[in-house]
């Protein structure tokens, strides 16, 4: 099927901005329609500090939803109002953050069914990928595996049909062999996203991260970073 040249510039950049503005000349260009990011790293915490942020910033300014698919007690609203700038901004922001449980990979593939049927989603948030595979079988097992790739298929279908951008964050362990960080869900989770990035504290006891951008479909790729994350939210390490 032909699309008109006007479809493909549209999808071309995302229409989220992230804060600060660090992170957004970083992160916000591998944020586009139709595509999914990973952010994998071996501390969750900053995973889902930044998962919390990309969900506020996706509804901020627009009409849009989230939605944030939470496969354990991942998320939370005091998180989210961090993020806005006004207790006004804030009632409008979670009011369009939905946030529903993730009970494994069947009942995320359940998931993407249903929110096929929504419109304006312009974000869609799981954290983590971890709990939903730990929820399913035990490592290692075929079956698991076989249910990650049907649920990755089913989130690809999903926001080719929204034009909505999927976040995905994930443990990571050190390979014994390499050295390098490597998010859990193997081959399978590899050639299922676009973007691969990789978030670890630089110095123990510091709330100092790097963002590394380790494999993307953007060209020219964009440049990795170094923000502080932590309680007090995200900020420039300026």
């Amino acid at each position: 099927m032909r699309l008109p040249l006007e479809s493909i510039e549209e999808i071309s950049q995302s229409k989220i901005h992230l804060f600060p503005r660090i992170l957004d000349d970083s992160v916000r260009g591998l944020l586009l329609p139709a595509q999914i990011s990973l952010y994998h790293g071996p501390e969750r915490a900053p995973l889902s500090i930044l998962a919390h942020s990309f969900a506020v910033s996706a509804v901020r300014g627009n009409d849009s939803l989230c939605v944030f698919l939470d496969s354990g007690s991942n998320y939370s609203s005091a998180l989210a109002r961090s993020f806005c700038s006004s207790a006004t901004e804030s009632v409008d922001i979670l009011q369009r953050i939905i946030v529903g449980p993730i009970l494994g990979l069947d009942d995320f593939v359940d998931k993407m069914e249903q929110l096929g049927t929504m419109d304006k989603i312009s974000l869609i948030v799981l954290d983590s990928l971890t709990g939903a595979l730990n929820l399913t079988a035990a490592p290692g097992t075929r079956g698991r595996q076989r249910n990650l790739f049907w649920a990755l298929d089913s989130m690809r279908h999903l926001i080719n049909s929204l034009g909505a951008h999927a976040m995905i964050t994930d443990h990571s362990s050190r390979n014994w062999i390499s050295g390098f960080q490597q998010p859990i869900g193997g081959n399978v989770l590899s050639h299922a996203v676009d973007s691969v990035v990789l978030v670890d504290r630089l110095r123990p006891d510091d709330d100092v991260f790097r963002i590394l951008i380790e494999r993307t479909s953007v060209t020219p790729p964009p440049s990795d970073v170094i923000l502080r994350i932590g309680a007090k939210g995200i900020r420039s390490i300026r």
